[in-house]
């Protein structure tokens, strides 16, 4: 060090103190840590970040600790809904039942509905539309002119589509117009349409669907006694979704429901496992038993 002189001889020279940072009170055990504890104490914390890590982790201050606890969001609604049991026969109240608020008080999306009817109505057109090409049609394919001389446009075949019996150019052809949707989407549209038909009390609850009679007559008039389907005065027909839950074979007074409301226009009886959203949404009422409520539910409730 002898040949350095000037202000550079004073500033290798002069030793360097540590620099302490007092703006916490330090336990004692903090300030008996050395400068080297300190050092390899601050590697704890991400590079960039300002924010101090947890005391017991060396840090030598206790900000934003304790570490912010993750809030869950709690819904204050309960998580079943009240609906009225009818009797089947005489619409009168028998009992309350608590149904689930996911299924028929669920959110009402109109654009999943309109996706989910848009796929069933989809699945039930034929496709069998069809028409003749000009391979197809009867007639000769003899040149119908001479190519040149007649002052006329360039004709070849009787059978090209620009003329009178010709065939048909870029026709319909047999083909599946369906298409596809996720079945999570229609599981959400159909919840969508239990829950409309809830909320504008057009669902009706019964306890089973046991009529004595299989007799038309008997069941138009029941109808219209429970208030389900409009007078004869009217002169406008019912609009009726029976979904109950039918095995394999049905019982006598399923099968007498089916043959009493066969010839009754506007009343529709479907299985409650054959549920289609385009079914339960062009109907007002919809009447259905506790067995298909039970299968609903365990069908459409969120996991």
């Amino acid at each position: 060090m002898q040949g350095i002189k000037g202000p550079v001889a004073r500033l290798v020279l002069t030793p360097r103190l540590p620099t302490v940072v007092k703006k916490f009170a330090l336990p004692q055990q903090a300030r008996a840590m050395s400068t080297g504890a300190l050092a390899e104490a601050s590697t704890l914390r991400p590079i960039g970040s300002k924010r101090r890590v947890a005391p017991s982790a060396g840090a030598a201050s206790t900000v934003n600790w304790p570490l912010p606890q993750q809030v869950r969001a709690v819904n204050p609604l309960p998580p079943t809904v009240q609906a009225w049991m009818m009797d089947f026969e005489t619409n009168d109240p028998i009992d309350i039942l608590d149904i689930e608020r996911s299924v028929f008080a669920a959110p009402i999306r109109t654009d999943i509905v309109h996706r989910a009817v848009t796929y069933e109505r989809n699945m039930k057109r034929q496709g069998t539309h069809s028409s003749r090409t000009r391979s197809e049609v009867r007639g000769s394919t003899r040149k119908i002119q001479p190519q040149k001389g007649t002052g006329h446009a360039r004709h070849g075949s009787r059978r090209a589509p620009q003329f009178v019996g010709g065939g048909k150019a870029h026709g319909p052809i047999p083909r599946s117009h369906a298409t596809d949707i996720q079945r999570k989407v229609w599981l959400m549209a159909l919840r969508s349409v239990l829950s409309a038909k809830y909320s504008q009390d057009q669902l009706v609850i019964v306890d089973n669907m046991e009529v004595e009679s299989h007799r038309t007559n008997d069941m138009q008039r029941m109808l219209m006694s429970n208030g389900w389907a409009p007078p004869p005065s009217t002169h406008k027909s019912a609009s009726i979704m029976l979904l109950p839950l039918m095995g394999p074979e049905l019982s006598k007074s399923l099968r007498n429901v089916e043959l009493a409301t066969r010839n009754i226009e506007g009343v529709t009886m479907m299985n409650a496992s054959d549920a289609e959203v385009y079914e339960i949404l062009r109907h007002d009422y919809l009447i259905m038993d506790r067995n298909a409520l039970n299968l609903l539910q365990s069908l459409l409730k969120p996991l």
